[in-house]
């Protein structure tokens, strides 16, 4: 009897060894799986934070960059290297951002790519004081110049452009008069316009959307963009789907987005910025711009009879306008800036970066 009570307490003991031992394992490997997930979650901090101070850097400082790799022996009970430098994907320059931190026994990598901040520009689609995806005419006594003109409307020696460029036909009639600088010569606005001042049947493709003819996501303007700063009321910007809604004068980016078909009739287009009435459908028009002076840069549809003063660029985007293709018939003018365009570019750049009103922009975000 004695024996078998032995063995009894020799295989209870046994039996208690081996759940002490694989309790303790357990415990042992929730603990690593704790402090693994700890660390994982604060080398994701680190590396979230050094990425934001570098931004911020570059915010502050558009040229500064860190080949590296650059240490940072403390920060958050880890520690991290990060290098900034130049990176060419594709014909683009961009920003990389690299960044590794480590904590623990956990070593955590992230890069970032990012596009430099860009002042105003002038888009490379923008060809003309009038750039048309269709065949465009004038008359009355319309005055399109391509020369360059300051926000006063004085004509500058140099910088000017083409008077009209189109995808179709251009055909000037009526007492309109077309002007343009031409290999850096200016020509003056004259009735029979030659090849130095409009430019007709031009092929190779045109922007159909407001973004890519601004140049798209390699110029910072992915789809959707400009939509989003006009609802976000940046320097006063403006979406709308009914223009009896705008108020004026207008600023920043202006976004009209009319339903298919829908016409915006004889309006008073003053103010600056960049202003935009489209659809998906390639119809929205603005007929009968009938007075105001609007400076910056008109993204339109189709439009229908200017008789007032815009001073920077017009873009047409429809291939098949509406009502015929003249695009003026009285005594409006269309007078190209490039200081107008650059500076209503600038202000649809929102700052969402940094202490200073700079940004980069930022294309992916990957660990």
């Amino acid at each position: 009897m004695g024996k078998y009570v032995l063995i009894l307490i020799l295989a209870a003991a046994a039996s208690f060894t081996i759940i002490n031992s694989n309790m303790n394992r357990t415990l042992n490997m929730a603990e690593d799986r704790a402090f693994g997930r700890y660390y994982e979650t604060q080398c994701r901090n680190i590396n979230n934070s050094v990425v934001e101070m570098l931004i911020s850097q570059l915010a502050d400082s558009t040229t500064w960059r860190a080949p590296g790799p650059v240490s940072i022996p403390s920060i958050f009970n880890g520690s991290a290297v990060y290098s900034v430098i130049d990176t060419l994907i594709g014909t683009t320059s961009y920003i990389r951002i690299a960044v590794t931190g480590t904590i623990g026994t956990v070593t955590m990598p992230l890069k970032v790519i990012a596009l430099p901040f860009r002042s105003g520009f002038l888009p490379s689609t923008v060809k003309a004081a009038i750039s048309t995806n269709n065949d465009v005419g004038t008359l009355g006594t319309l005055i399109v110049d391509g020369e360059n003109h300051d926000l006063n409307g004085n004509l500058l020696v140099s910088g000017g452009t083409l008077g009209i460029w189109s995808t179709g036909s251009v055909d000037q009639g009526g007492n309109s008069k077309i002007g343009a600088t031409a290999d850096g010569t200016n020509y003056s606005p004259q009735k029979n316009a030659g090849e130095n001042i409009v430019s007709q049947l031009q092929g190779g493709g045109y922007p159909l959307t407001p973004d890519s003819l601004m140049g798209g996501t390699p110029n910072g303007y992915p789809p959707g963009k400009l939509k989003s700063v006009a609802q976000s009321g940046w320097l006063g910007s403006q979406y709308a789907t009914n223009p009896a809604t705008l108020t004026t004068p207008l600023q920043g980016v202006t976004y009209l987005e009319l339903p298919n078909g829908g016409n915006w009739q004889s309006m008073d287009l003053t103010g600056s910025g960049i202003l935009i009435v489209h659809n998906d459908f390639l119809n929205a028009s603005m007929t009968n711009i009938n007075s105001g002076t609007f400076k910056g840069l008109v993204i339109v549809d189709d439009c229908i009879h200017i008789h007032n003063t815009i001073l920077g660029a017009i873009a047409c985007l429809t291939p098949h306008p509406s009502a015929g293709n003249t695009i003026g018939n009285g005594t409006g003018k269309v007078l190209f800036s490039q200081e107008a365009i650059s500076i209503a570019v600038q202000n649809s750049i929102v700052p969402n970066y940094g202490f200073a009103k700079h940004r980069i922009t930022i294309v992916k975000w990957y660990e």
